[in-house]
C-alpha cells in the first residue's frame, strides 16, 4: 500500500489496516486528533488488547506511568503490607479493631501480664513470689495490680524494679488451703 492511499484511508476515518483472526486486534486505527498532523507523527493508536504483559521489558512501566488513585485494595495480595512498608506514627487508636492500651500521650507504654502457681509449706503463713518480667520497664514507677485465685489469700507489692516485681502473699493462720495462683498485671513507660 502506498503512502497517499493510507493517508487518504485515515482521513476518512478507516483504519489503514485489517486483518482476520488473531491480528485483527493488533489493527492500528486513527485517533480522532487534529488531522493535519498525521503526516508528521502518524497520528495513530493501538486499539484494546494491543500490548500484552509479554510484549513489555522488564521495569519499562515507571511510578510516573501509574495514575494517581489507580492502585486500589484489589490489586494489592494478601500480606503484601508488612510493617517495614508503614509510616512511622500512621496507625491511630482509630484504625485499630481493639482498644489500646491509653495512657500520657505521646508517652509508649508497655503493658504485660501473667499467672504463677504458688504453694505454702505448712509452717509458713506468708510467702514472696518473684516475677522476672520479660521486658524491662523504664524505671520502677509502674504499676502493678496483683490477685489471688482464692479470695482468702492477700497479695500485695515488696519490691518493685524495672525488671522484676516481688508480690508477698499472706494466707490466714486457721486455713488448711496450701496452693494457689497468682494473677498480675503490669503498666508503665517502655524502656528506650
Amino acid at each position: 500500500m502506498n503512502r497517499a492511499r493510507g493517508i487518504t484511508r485515515i482521513r476518512r476515518r478507516r483504519a489503514f489496516r485489517q486483518h482476520d483472526g488473531y491480528h485483527k486486534k493488533m489493527t492500528i486505527r486513527e485517533t480522532s486528533a487534529n488531522w493535519s498532523d498525521v503526516e508528521d507523527d502518524g497520528g495513530h493508536v493501538l486499539t484494546d488488547d494491543t500490548i500484552r504483559a509479554s510484549h513489555l521489558q522488564h521495569r519499562s512501566v515507571r511510578s510516573e506511568a501509574i495514575e494517581d488513585y489507580a492502585v486500589h485494595s484489589i490489586h494489592l495480595s494478601s500480606e503484601s503490607i508488612i510493617s517495614s512498608k508503614l509510616a512511622l506514627e500512621s496507625v491511630h487508636p482509630s484504625h485499630l479493631s481493639f482498644n489500646p492500651v491509653q495512657g500520657i500521650p505521646d508517652i509508649p507504654l508497655l503493658q504485660q501480664f501473667g499467672y504463677i502457681p504458688f504453694t505454702f509449706s505448712d509452717e509458713l503463713d506468708s510467702i514472696e513470689v518473684t516475677i522476672p518480667l520479660q521486658t524491662p520497664y523504664q524505671d520502677e514507677h509502674y504499676v502493678v495490680v496483683a490477685s489471688c485465685s482464692d479470695p482468702l489469700f492477700q497479695a500485695g507489692i515488696r519490691k518493685r524494679q524495672d525488671a522484676e516485681i516481688v508480690i508477698q502473699i499472706i494466707r490466714p493462720e486457721d486455713t488448711m488451703i496450701s496452693e494457689g495462683g497468682l494473677h498480675w498485671i503490669s503498666i508503665g513507660r517502655m524502656a528506650t
